[in-house]
């Protein structure tokens, strides 16, 4: 079985690091097709344009297995309007905001601009949540709400600290997909139940976590092929073609 990993990231953090052909060489040898790439952490925080253009170099020198999202701050304005245009003339297939390292929370107004931006694009938007009081997953699903034509990601499903909120706030959702990474494998069995195998997407945020772990606990579940087929590969493959499963 063929997997796509919905998020990892490429470049040297300040705890941890992973270039590219590292990255090819795990996928090769755990048989993941794509994965989707972004930049590190100074990079996603501050200097966007830099990580960007790392990624987006790499997607285009490896165009059948990385697939870039662009990140850019909300606090710079009109800035960051302009590098969601550049990075989409560029290839680039969704956008991931982090509201812990970029200094915002999910529902704060001035972010609506980006997202609306982002929107006219149909790039899908990943956020992680869980971390209080910037990213929390009711917050989410208020900017969801209001963006009901958006496709979301629910960046690691509200691990640590708030994975009660996190069905309740995708349940009636169908805009929002849960990312699964950092999960207990009881807990994503018990997404899989509740909001059906067409809203979870595997991912290893690679290399804060280990990809080896990801696949194992993705082969691991209590599921059908089916569902392991959907979760691993194809709703995050429906999703970068511009649709919804």
């Amino acid at each position: 079985m063929k997997w796509i990993d919905a998020h990892c990231h490429v470049g040297q953090g300040i705890m941890n690091g992973l270039d590219a052909d590292k990255l090819l060489a795990d996928m090769d040898r755990l048989e993941i097709e794509q994965a989707v790439i972004l930049p590190w952490d100074r990079a996603i925080a501050v200097d966007n344009e830099e990580g960007n253009m790392f990624t987006l170099e790499l997607a285009a020198k490896y165009p059948d297995r990385l697939i870039s999202f662009c990140t850019v701050n909300p606090w710079f304005g009109y800035r960051a309007l302009e590098e969601i245009d550049r990075c989409v003339a560029l290839g680039t297939k969704g956008l991931k905001l982090h509201p812990p390292y970029q200094g915002f929370q999910i529902s704060d107004p001035f972010v609506l601009p980006i997202i609306e931006k982002a929107l006219t694009y149909s790039l899908p938007i990943y956020i992680p949540t869980g971390t209080p009081v910037a990213a929390m997953p009711m917050q989410l699903a208020y900017v969801a709400d209001l963006y009901p034509e958006g496709t979301f990601i629910q960046g690691h499903f509200g691990f640590p600290d708030f994975w009660i909120d996190s069905i309740p706030s995708v349940e009636h959702r169908p805009n929002i997909y849960v990312d699964i990474a950092y999960n207990a494998i009881s807990t994503i069995e018990h997404a899989v139940k509740t909001l059906g195998a067409e809203r979870v997407l595997f991912s290893s945020d690679a290399p804060y976590l280990s990809l080896d772990n990801e696949i194992d606990k993705l082969l691991s579940l209590s599921i059908t092929e089916e569902e392991r087929q959907l979760i691993g590969r194809d709703n995050m493959k429906a999703i970068l073609e511009g649709g919804r499963r």
